[in-house]
């Protein structure tokens, strides 16, 4: 059973809140009282339905952020590991899979911006990568195939992270820029070459660029012992536990440890903003710059869910907004923006049930008649 302590207690504070707000104004117009009286319908709905959703999916633990026009709400619920009592809190680091994509798109816009890589130059020419060396036709790959996924690379090829994967070599599986492949390896090759220009670790790029000017204080783009307390353990599909997941060297592609509410700043910040970016690269990073597929044929449903670089799009009946899942073991996350309405919504689950839940979250928080391309697509799956 899931503890329910966390989320009760967010509904004892919105009472708390009404009893001050009261206080203050006597609740002199009977409108402002009805107002405050349906926000906290609403919550009690998404407290009771989030419980509901957690004890079917049998997901230890949870953390989403919303925010509409700046005003932001979270909620935590559950367990760090299941079968002991360290509840999930809002500093709870979650690891954020393939949503570090994100993260590496906009670093490197920040290089992009300062002139130093170039998205049409293959990456080749600023860096031989050992894993290509023989192979010609991934000598063509350029960022901007990384981003849309178009390099024709695996997601990934040979056992992740080990010393025998980072020596193998890398197989094309169609002409680079003609084709669309998820993948991860373009990724880790984009973060060797941005090492490589710069003469920096990624993991010193990222807190550079993003970490510390966010001032995302529960993040790390690689493990950290200062973690060890406070950590999501992620856990297998019938809920039990799985080994704390500790990555200490970081991969562009995975190695995120956040929070929904660092990780709503920062696309507040980057998206909804474009904080650090001049204002042409903010244009290009949220234009539509390739398609995207399904399975090996295309899907009348592909038309969707283009990719923008670095992100990928939802185009649906309220206009497009910007989204990302995440899948590493034990863990599922998501994250999609609207841009016009100015609102964000991101959800971490150390479960590997976590997409599961992905369509309930998306009608509690968002306005739900809108078909949720992001998930209809593949049930959130990437790869």
């Amino acid at each position: 059973m899931i503890n329910y302590q966390k989320l009760y207690r967010s509904k004892r504070n919105i009472l708390f809140l009404i009893f001050l707000l009261a206080l203050n104004s006597g609740f002199a117009q009977v409108d402002e009282a009805d107002k405050i009286i349906k926000q906290l319908e609403q919550k009690e709905k998404q407290i009771t339905e989030l419980g509901r959703i957690m004890d079917r999916d049998s997901i230890p633990g949870l953390q989403i952020a919303y925010s509409k026009k700046g005003k932001k709400e979270f909620i935590e619920a559950g367990w760090l590991k299941q079968g002991q009592k360290e509840y999930v809190n809002v500093h709870t680091a979650f690891q954020a899979a393939s949503l570090t994509k994100v993260v590496m798109a906009y670093t490197f816009f920040r290089l992009y911006d300062r002139g130093l890589i170039s998205l049409d130059k293959p990456l080749w020419e600023y860096y031989k990568y050992v894993r290509i060396a023989n192979n010609p036709q991934a000598k063509k790959i350029t960022a901007r195939m990384v981003l849309t996924h178009q390099s024709g690379l695996l997601n990934w090829e040979g056992d992740v992270p080990s010393q025998a994967w980072r020596q193998s070599a890398l197989t094309s599986q169609f002409e680079p820029g003609t084709d669309y492949m998820y993948s991860g390896e373009g990724f880790y090759f984009l973060q060797e070459t941005l090492e490589h220009i710069t003469g920096k670790s990624f993991q010193e790029l990222v807190e550079q660029e993003v970490i510390k000017p966010f001032k995302l204080k529960d993040s790390e783009i690689l493990w950290k012992d200062r973690l060890a307390d406070n950590a999501a353990f992620g856990h297998y599909s019938n809920a039990k536990a799985r080994n704390l997941g500790m990555y200490r060297k970081s991969n562009a592609a995975y190695t995120l440890y956040t929070t929904a509410s660092d990780y709503c700043t920062f696309l507040e910040k980057a998206i909804l903003q474009g904080k650090g970016l001049k204002a042409t690269t903010y244009k290009l990073f949220l234009s539509k710059a390739g398609e995207a597929k399904k399975s090996g044929q295309i899907s009348p449903d592909d038309k969707y869910v283009p990719t923008a670089l670095g992100l990928r799009m939802q185009i649906n009946e309220v206009g497009t907004a910007y989204w990302h899942t995440g899948s590493n073991p034990g863990f599922r996350c998501f994250f999609i923006v609207y841009p016009k309405t100015q609102e964000i919504l991101c959800a971490f689950s150390n479960s590997d049930n976590g997409f599961r839940a992905i369509p309930d979250i998306l009608a509690l928080f968002l306005n739900n008649n809108q078909t949720f391309w992001m998930y209809k697509w593949r049930q959130g799956e990437l790869d």
